[in-house]
């Protein structure tokens, strides 16, 4: 990332990536693609987000042609979440023992050969539904270690003062890719078929492994790893690390807010599409097009005025108050134009919610915690709030779709505001 040529070496004959790139001067926000590793490892992550979603198209596409099951559709999402919900915090202990480029290197490569397992049996015309489960999970399993490894990689690689920046622009790409992927994967499988779906994401980590390879942050040597700890020992130190402070607590408590309350929304969008709108598909197409300009939307935003935003607690309580108030009225709106905006903003709130936790938890933890804090986030958007869509879709079925969110935007309000009162001081100053 945007580091002086000092702070980031790599090996002799890797001389074209270690100097930090010259050319026109960048906002400040986009500093960080000014650096060789960084806008390397950026561009290589984008790639292989992209191969992400050609796939999703292409296994979901699969598993409704080899069962005809919406059940065994959503079986295939919770094998892929349910692993975070047991093993996240274990994941932040190893993130934090040792080294992420390694940790990083070992998942991709993984994942790279669980997804080719997958493209083989799609070609040989030996795939079944419990071959795609299966590797869901695994892959779930590996994303334990992952993605706490992941996140706080960014920093080792971004000096304190663009540590903001790069987040935004990690969180930029992903939601772009969300926005390109889907469209591209839809191409392509018509084009290529499935198991060339499967091929191409399989390709597609080799663009993150490559930098991986050639990367050398001078940080990962100074981190002070946990020694002659047990894993649990280790576990313990970072939960306590946390409740001893309570700007963390009501940090991670905000978020949880936010996605057990508000995430939900997504979920029920093919209620209203049905029942409300009577849009058919072309009108679910529309809603989840919008959450997914919102998010993009919410990344730009970040991108541009992350470097302003001093107080993350104050500013993820307002968007935690704004998502409320907007799930509110978008269960009531009987208008689809209007649900379309109200949808951008919910897209726009989610995407700045957890990306400002991830912000602020990196910008208040030391590196040697860093990875233990931010699995236990992990376990809340990707573990906890899969609970909430079950709640919600529950709720829905007894209630109906329209009371489920406005209960949970007016639950969300009053609990952002109850923060908001008995917060003792600022998360940063």
């Amino acid at each position: 990332m945007a580091s002086p040529p000092t702070r980031i070496q790599a090996p002799n004959g890797l001389n074209s990536i270690t100097k930090r790139s010259k050319g026109p001067v960048l906002p400040s926000s986009l500093r960080p693609l000014t650096d060789a590793h960084f806008a390397t490892f950026w561009g290589g992550a984008f790639i292989s987000s992209i191969g992400f979603w050609v796939q999703s198209i292409g296994e979901g596409w699969q598993v409704l042609r080899l069962t005809n099951s919406p059940f065994l559709l959503g079986l295939v999402a919770f094998a892929s979440t349910v692993p975070n919900l047991v093993l996240s915090p274990i994941g932040g202990v190893i993130a934090d023992r040792f080294k992420r480029r390694h940790i990083l290197i070992c998942t991709q490569a993984t994942y790279m050969l669980l997804t080719l397992f997958l493209s083989i049996v799609s070609f040989l015309h030996l795939i079944t539904v419990w071959h795609i489960i299966t590797v869901a999970f695994l892959i779930g399993l590996v994303s334990t270690v992952s993605f706490p490894a992941w996140q706080a990689f960014t920093s080792d690689i971004t000096p304190p003062s663009m540590l903001r920046q790069g987040i935004a622009l990690q969180s930029m790409q992903f939601n772009l890719s969300r926005v390109i992927g889907p469209a591209i994967g839809g191409i392509l499988v018509g084009a290529v078929g499935v198991a060339g779906s499967y091929f191409l994401n399989s390709l597609s980590y080799l663009a993150i492994i490559i930098p991986l390879l050639l990367i050398r942050p001078r940080s990962e040597q100074n981190i002070q790893r946990p020694k002659g700890q047990s894993l649990f020992q280790s576990l313990g130190e970072g939960l306590q690390y946390v409740r001893s402070r309570p700007s963390l607590m009501a940090l991670l408590g905000v978020q949880f807010v936010v996605a057990f309350l508000v995430y939900p929304f997504s979920t029920l969008l093919p209620v209203f599409a049905d029942s409300i709108f009577h849009s058919g598909a072309n009108g679910l197409g529309l809603l989840n097009s919008a959450t997914g300009i919102g998010a993009l939307l919410g990344s730009i935003t970040l991108v541009s005025l992350t470097s302003r935003m001093r107080n993350g607690l104050r500013v993820l309580i307002i968007v935690s108050s704004i998502g409320g108030v907007t799930s509110l009225v978008f269960a009531l709106s009987q208008n689809l134009s209007l649900s379309l905006a109200l949808l951008v903003l919910l897209g726009t709130c989610t995407v700045i919610s957890s990306t400002m936790t991830n912000t602020t938890i990196q910008t208040m933890v030391p590196q040697e915690m860093r990875a233990r804090v931010l699995s236990l986030w992990i376990l809340i958007t990707s573990g906890l709030a899969p609970f909430g869509n079950l709640c919600a879709g529950w709720m829905a079925q007894l209630f109906g779709a329209p009371l489920t969110l406005s209960v949970a935007g007016v639950a969300c309000v009053f609990l952002s505001l109850l923060f908001l009162l008995v917060r003792a001081r600022p998360v940063i100053e």
